[in-house]
């Protein structure tokens, strides 16, 4: 069966508000956090949220049918000139992920969505149910492989095409964690969405990127940037430096490679996204994994790049 997305009106509510009082086209960011209380998460959903974003319209159809939504007393919850609105939209929002099967640190982000006001409140239920469920599904998965010390490639059975639903997108997300087909894909509580907000530097500047340092294949640290810290950081340098924030010190790291973690998954709206196969993105969390097995996650360096 096919999800219908209109099932949780709540998001357009938001919308509406933002709509009615004039900061709808108000540019804003915000970020995703991986979980605190898990010791990890693993980035999962990207893919489907870029399918979600291709696939949906605000056709004349749905526009009919959201004007039929009514209160208890029988007037239409949405507002003539709202609904005019969604119909001439146009997605703007600018999203960037980790890639799925990337291990994140506990309080880091995930996702970063840069958008007009409505735009990002339209979006949020297909992040949470999207995205931040995946990466639920996929983080519990691995988990047990993390307790036991298990992280094989070779346990990588064939995916199967799985249908683009919630129990489709259950399933891909354990399957990604090195889970299996039969295991219990019960949905997460409501409570455990944290939902979207900001997260910035002491100068009030948000993050746009996350660079994960490596000595060879072994994982050293990740630093926080904003956008003028990303100029800065020149990609030539050895050494980098940044503020702890496990360790409240700086930190001055020698590394030999580095990654941004942060990839386009929407750009002015549209799909930037070219998932590799399930298979492929399973073995990208054994490989995560067992680099990081050897680390006590709590001491894991990270923090806010400083200008060198």
């Amino acid at each position: 069966m096919s999800f219908d997305w209109l099932s949780d009106l709540q998001p357009l509510f938001d919308a509406q508000e933002s709509w009615h009082d004039g900061s709808y086209g108000k540019p804003v960011a915000a970020h995703l956090l991986s979980s605190q209380d898990t010791p990890f998460t693993i980035a999962c959903g990207a893919d489907l949220l870029a399918e979600h974003v291709r696939r949906f319209r605000f056709s004349p159809q749905v526009i009919q049918r959201l004007g039929q939504v009514t209160d208890n007393k029988g007037r239409s919850v949405f507002s003539e000139s709202f609904l005019n609105h969604l119909q001439r939209i146009r997605l703007r929002a600018h999203v960037s992920a980790a890639p799925e099967g990337t291990l994140l640190l506990p309080g880091e982000p995930v996702l970063t969505i840069f958008a007009p006001e409505l735009q990002l409140r339209l979006l949020q239920s297909a992040i949470r149910l999207l995205f931040w469920d995946s990466c639920t599904y996929a983080t519990r998965a691995a988990i047990t492989h993390w307790q036991q010390g298990h992280f094989s490639e070779e346990d990588t059975p064939h995916a199967p095409r799985l249908p683009f639903n919630p129990q489709g997108w259950n399933t891909r997300a354990s399957y990604i964690g090195g889970g299996h087909f039969d295991m219990e894909t019960a949905r997460p509580g409501a409570d455990n969405w944290p939902g979207l907000r900001v997260f910035e530097s002491e100068q009030g500047q948000p993050l746009v990127q996350i660079r994960r340092l490596f000595k060879g294949e072994q994982p050293l640290g990740d630093v926080w940037l904003t956008a003028q810290q990303e100029t800065d950081a020149s990609v030539s340098h050895t050494h980098i430096a940044f503020q702890n924030v496990q360790k409240g010190q700086m930190e001055n790291v020698q590394m030999s490679r580095f990654q941004n973690l942060l990839q386009p998954v929407l750009v002015k709206g549209h799909p930037a996204f070219n998932s590799p196969s399930l298979d492929y993105l399973r073995q990208r969390t054994w490989k995560q994994l067992e680099a990081f097995h050897q680390w006590n996650l709590n001491e894991y360096p990270r923090g806010w790049f400083i200008h060198s």
